[in-house]
C-alpha cells in the first residue's frame, strides 16, 4: 500500500503539469455505444485548467468524477454526474493564488450516434454540463457553470477498441468571491475550441453474464497549446475513466450490443 501512495504523489505532480490550464469536461466515459437497453456506471479522474478573464489568468481543476447513465438504444444514451472539483487560480494584481478545497460538482449529459457505417465508422455528438463550486478556507470560491459539447466520428477498431476525434466547444460562466470581497464577481475562459481524442478499450468480459468493463483515455488541445514557464504545456487535459456496461436489462440481445 505505502508503494501504491508513493507512485501515486509522484504521478500527480506530473499529470498537473502536462494538463495545467486547458479545464476541458471530460466527455467520453464512455464515447463508444453502450448497447440497446443497457445502463453504465463509471469513475474518472480529470486534471486541466483553462486562462480565465481578458487578464488570461491560469485555473487548474483536478475533479473525481462519478457518472451513471442509461441507453434505451444503442444511438442514445444520457445520465448523471456527480464530482469533487479542486480549483486552484494563480495570483494576478494584489490577489493572492486561490486554492481551493475539494468542493462539488453535478450535471447531466448526453449523447447521440448513427449506427457504426460497414461496421466500422459512426457519427456521434455528445456534451454535458455541470454546475460546481470549490471554497478554500478563509471563505472565498470559484464556481459556475461549465458547459463541454464535441461532435466527430467515432472508429470501431478490431480487438474491441474504439477512438473518437472531432471538435470541442468549451465554456465557463463562472462566479467567484475573494476572502475580502462582499459581492459575487463573474469569470469566463478565454479560448472555447479544442481538439478532442477519446481512446477506449472494452476488455473480454471478466464478470460474468453480459456486463462489459471499459477503460478510456480522453485529451484535448486548443490551437493555443504552448510551452511556458510556469508549466510545461498550456491548453492541454487529460481524463482517464474506468466502468462497467450492465448487461441487456430487457429485450432480446443484439449482436451490435455485444
Amino acid at each position: 500500500m505505502n508503494a501504491v501512495k508513493t507512485i501515486f504523489k509522484r504521478a500527480l505532480p506530473l499529470l498537473l503539469c502536462a494538463a495545467a490550464a486547458s479545464f476541458g469536461a471530460n466527455l467520453a466515459n464512455p464515447a463508444a455505444q453502450a448497447g440497446t437497453a443497457r445502463m453504465y456506471f463509471g469513475a474518472s479522474y480529470f486534471v486541466g485548467g483553462s486562462d480565465i478573464t481578458n487578464l488570461e489568468i491560469p485555473m487548474i481543476m483536478n475533479r473525481l468524477n462519478m457518472r451513471v447513465g442509461y441507453a434505451p438504444v444503442s444511438y442514445v444514451n444520457f445520465g448523471a454526474d456527480l464530482g469533487l472539483p479542486l480549483i486552484s487560480v494563480e495570483e494576478y494584481n494584489r490577489t493572492p493564488v486561490f486554492d481551493g478545497d475539494f468542493g462539488w460538482s453535478a450535471g447531466g449529459h448526453l449523447k447521440l450516434s448513427t449506427p457504426y457505417i460497414l461496421g466500422r465508422v459512426a457519427v456521434l455528438a455528445l456534451g454535458n454540463i455541470n454546475v460546481f463550486r470549490s471554497t478554500n478556507k478563509g471563505g472565498a470560491y470559484y464556481g459556475g457553470t461549465d458547459l463541454a459539447a464535441a461532435g466527430g466520428l467515432q472508429f470501431k477498431l478490431p480487438a474491441r477498441h474504439c477512438l473518437s476525434l472531432g471538435p470541442q466547444f468549451y465554456m465557463i460562466m463562472g462566479k467567484n468571491k475573494g476572502f475580502e470581497e462582499k459581492t459575487e464577481g463573474t469569470y469566463s475562459n478565454v479560448n472555447n475550441m479544442r481538439a478532442w481524442l477519446a481512446y477506449e478499450y472494452l476488455p473480454a468480459d471478466v464478470f460474468g453474464g453480459e456486463y462489459k468493463p471499459y477503460m478510456s483515455l480522453e485529451l484535448t488541445a486548443s490551437p493555443k497549446i504552448c510551452a511556458s514557464k510556469r508549466v510545461p504545456v498550456k491548453e492541454f487535459s487529460v481524463s482517464v475513466s474506468v466502468g462497467i456496461i450492465t448487461k441487456r436489462l430487457y429485450g432480446e440481445g443484439k449482436a451490435d450490443d455485444d
